[in-house]
């Protein structure tokens, strides 16, 4: 039990370092993007300075997001939660409202997007089972309507239960989801 949790003390930490390692190389790169624009150096000890508090910064961000989370007794973080996070830089907030409603505005069009393909696919399937029903081709039944009247094709077309049958599946695409 005591080896269970010293190896997952472990990964924990090894995870800890790898991630620390993550910002100290990102901050690295930004150091220098920014040397080479200002023509300024940035020496090892501040690169390694700023890499900490971005580090720690994070600890502190992901803490407050998860507690705004608890407190809206949520068990996962949305943007409200970071937007209050950011609250206090106006232009933070700004930029991230904004994308907030890029991307509300792109899940609305794909989902647009996803009915419209869907009830296209409920007309092709619901002619060939409109064209069972008037009696013309049976062989013509989409493999759903195959599978909704199971040993109903051998039933007599007109019979009442195989209308029935029928009815119901036509039904089940017309009634909304």
């Amino acid at each position: 039990m005591e080896e269970d949790e010293g190896t997952e003390e472990q990964e924990r930490f090894s995870h800890r370092q790898r991630l620390k390692a993550a910002v100290h190389y990102t901050v690295g790169c930004l150091c220098e993007d920014v040397a080479s624009d200002k023509e300024v150096q940035f020496s090892k000890q501040t690169i390694a300075a700023i890499s900490e508090l971005t580090f720690r910064q994070c600890e502190h961000f992901a803490k407050d997001l998860e507690m705004f989370a608890r407190h809206a007794k949520r068990s996962t973080i949305n943007t409200e939660d970071v937007k209050l996070l950011a609250r206090r830089s106006n232009s933070l907030l700004k930029y991230i409202t904004e994308k907030n409603e890029e991307l509300t505005q792109f899940n609305i069009e794909q989902r647009a997007k996803k009915k419209k393909k869907l009830e296209d696919d409920k007309t092709k399937s619901l002619a060939p089972a409109e064209a069972a029903a008037s009696g013309r081709d049976s062989s013509a039944l989409s493999p759903g309507a195959e599978a909704a009247f199971g040993e109903g094709r051998q039933e007599q077309a007109d019979s009442p239960e195989r209308r029935m049958k029928l009815s119901a599946f036509i039904l089940s695409f017309c009634s909304p989801v």
